[in-house]
């Protein structure tokens, strides 16, 4: 069944229709909380929140085919309020968990030598969630802007800087449009 429609059934009650669309992005938005918090349990918390949210206000999503966009931008409103109540630092210490930010075809382009965490790790905030945006959930410029609610512009120049900072470490080449 096409997106459109389950979001649709779900705004109406359905809920098998509501637990189709979250088992369709279920990795994606545990991985993505993890990518943040780094323990699973904090990770599990902050996805349950994110499903009870998306559940409650469903009914105000306006656009049905923007569903994954729009539950993305819920739980990585949950991590950050997550790391600012517990004060905490983001960290990427798992190379795995990092390598997924990136499309596949990019992977060939990292060295085994690098330590892509560390670089990772001394991003500022907002330039880690575009990336992780941009690079592992595959979204636009455009649907970044309408998540983080920057102009497409910004979202442009905080990319280049964030590739800035990572470059080098990285392997020239590794960044691509």
């Amino acid at each position: 069944m096409d997106l459109v429609n389950l979001v649709q059934k779900a705004k109406k009650g359905n809920d098998e229709a509501f637990e189709q669309l979250i088992s369709s992005v279920r990795h994606k938005l545990y991985r993505t909380a993890y990518s943040y918090v780094r323990n699973e349990q904090d990770a599990l918390d902050i996805y349950q929140e994110t499903i009870y949210k998306a559940y409650t206000s469903l009914k105000m999503l306006k656009k049905p085919e923007s569903f994954q966009s729009w539950i993305i931008k819920i739980i990585i409103f949950k991590s950050i309020d997550f790391i600012r109540k517990e004060s905490r630092h983001f960290t990427t210490d798992d190379e795995e968990i990092f390598a997924e930010l990136i499309s596949k075809e990019s992977i060939n382009y990292i060295t085994h030598s690098m330590d892509l965490s560390e670089a990772f790790k001394f991003l500022d905030p907002k330039y880690k969630t575009i990336i992780l945006l941009r690079y592992y959930h595959d979204l636009s410029i455009k649907e970044i802007s309408k998540i983080m609610k920057y102009p497409e512009g910004t979202v442009k120049s905080h990319l280049n800087r964030a590739q800035k900072e990572l470059r080098p470490i990285l392997k020239e080449g590794y960044f691509y449009e």
